[in-house]
């Protein structure tokens, strides 16, 4: 019997392969026969190029290269290839785990690093780029980046900006005269879960600024830049972008990969199941596994577990879900896929003792519905149901 283990990570307490490996001890403990293939996942933000590569590389080098934090500090960091596809993790440039929390400050901090990726990829030969954008650090609109890929930002005196947050307000030009030319050949696919617009309420600057150190004052006037910029980019493309969802993710890098290199928004989950060749590996499959930090109406919405149900429907391969905990409405999971789910904590403890003990009681969970399942193929073997 072949189970794949495929859950994300319990956000404060456990790793995406924290989960898988505990998962493992009981299936190898209740199904000593069975084989274990483990995934680890990720939805475009930070851990995503590991989830990629797994164990064995799956195929992909790793390109490491010389680059920039959001603060423009020199660090060096990694994208993946496969032939002229590349696959690129913003965090691992601009993500908000590269600065410590005193250094928190969107009016300064730069995507520049992460177009240091993508320039790289390009010249030596990509055509095709996957783009994680999730755990940024930044709110510059993505002109960081795009300085890095050769356009300018100008301001209203044809000076050059640098592509820092604080100076949207200040862009009145777009030149891209000196932008690489490939770009024009590069299929761009960015890995995206948000659907916020790029200014507004629930836009990049209001929605993530405050994590990222905008302070109030900060963030009316990265706000007012944003929306500066946005008419500006406007003009350039030829039409409105005001209403597109998706803009708004990684301060508006979302944007700038849609105006500059016609990017195109997919689910993270869907990018990386497909990175990983899941529907190959569900042809040999009986049993999916998958979990989360919380279950709840959001699941059924585009993310870890209804990409994967989705997908084991699709090959009427059952799928359990192991969680954290279990949310409210969250029954319509049945309908996409999902044939049973556990939380890993059933009684009220405080939230510190779950975070705490949480692999004990991941490993409880797992066995009560390791030992359900044994007993329903027991029953079907003994022709009971």
């Amino acid at each position: 019997m072949k189970f794949i283990i495929a859950s994300d990570s319990f956000k404060g307490s456990l790793s995406s392969n924290q989960v898988n490996n505990i998962i493992e001890s009981k299936v190898k403990e209740i199904f000593p026969k069975s084989f274990c293939e483990k995934m680890l996942i990720a939805d475009g933000g930070e851990g995503t190029l590991e989830a990629i590569y797994g164990e064995s590389g799956n195929g992909y080098d790793k390109i490491v290269i010389d680059t920039v934090n959001p603060l423009g500090k020199k660090i060096d960091g990694y994208y993946l290839r496969k032939g002229n596809i590349a696959v690129i993790e913003m965090a691992q440039a601009s993500g908000l785990t590269l600065i410590d929390e005193k250094e928190k400050n969107p009016m300064i901090t730069t995507s520049f690093g992460t177009g240091i990726f993508i320039k790289h990829a390009i010249e030596n030969g990509c055509t095709k780029i996957y783009i994680g954008i999730g755990g940024s650090a930044t709110n510059d609109g993505g002109i960081g980046a795009m300085i890095a890929l050769g356009y300018r930002f100008l301001d209203s005196e044809g000076n050059e900006l640098s592509g820092i947050g604080e100076n949207l307000e200040k862009i009145a030009t777009i030149d891209d005269t000196f932008a690489i030319k490939e770009i024009s050949e590069v299929e761009t696919i960015v890995m995206c879960d948000v659907t916020n617009t790029l200014t507004g309420e629930k836009g990049a600057t209001y929605v993530y600024g405050p994590q990222k150190g905008g302070t109030e004052e900060k963030l009316e006037k990265l706000e007012k830049g944003m929306i500066s910029y946005r008419k500006i980019l406007e003009e350039y493309l030829g039409h409105s972008i005001e209403k597109i969802e998706g803009l708004g993710a990684a301060g508006g890098l979302g944007a700038a990969l849609y105006g500059f290199l016609n990017g195109k928004m997919q689910s993270g989950i869907d990018v990386l199941l497909e990175l990983n060749n899941f529907e190959e590996k569900l042809d040999s499959t009986d049993i999916v596994i998958t979990g989360e930090g919380k279950t709840d109406y959001q699941s059924a919405c585009g993310k870890v577990i209804h990409g994967i149900a989705r997908k084991c429907k699709k090959y009427n391969v059952p799928v359990l879900v192991i969680s954290g905990s279990l949310g409210e409405e969250i029954n319509q999971l049945y309908s996409m896929g999902v044939s049973g789910m556990e939380a890993s904590v059933c009684n009220i403890i405080s939230l510190n003792n779950a975070m705490d003990n949480a692999e004990k009681y991941l490993c409880y969970a797992a066995e009560r519905v390791l030992r359900v399942l044994k007993t329903g193929m027991e029953l079907v073997q003994n022709e009971k149901i």
